[in-house]
């Protein structure tokens, strides 16, 4: 299977946690929002995100959802859409 397209988003009240799951977010793919990555993942990379995130997270207070994009992305206003690069997870 191919990369496919996620928005990943997030509440963290913890600065720290937050700063440091942003930093995580970032190698794989772009901020569009504050709190919201688009990110192109094959099925290795969403695994390899979902373990490294969960390692950063406090279950019981951060919320963090990885939603699939279905269909075609069309952005109004300001913002480019995102594009399929390749990325390296080290």
């Amino acid at each position: 299977m191919g990369k496919r397209l996620y928005a990943v988003a997030y509440d963290i009240p913890d600065d720290t946690r937050r700063v440091k799951l942003a930093n995580l977010l970032k190698s794989y793919g772009e901020r569009v929002q504050l709190s919201v990555f688009e990110c192109y993942l094959d099925e290795r990379l969403l695994e390899d995100l979902r373990r490294r995130a969960g390692r950063l997270l406090d279950l019981g207070q951060d919320a963090l959802g990885i939603y699939p994009v279905a269909g075609r992305v069309e952005v109004l206003g300001v913002g480019p859409l995102p594009e399929p690069r390749e990325v390296q997870v080290l």
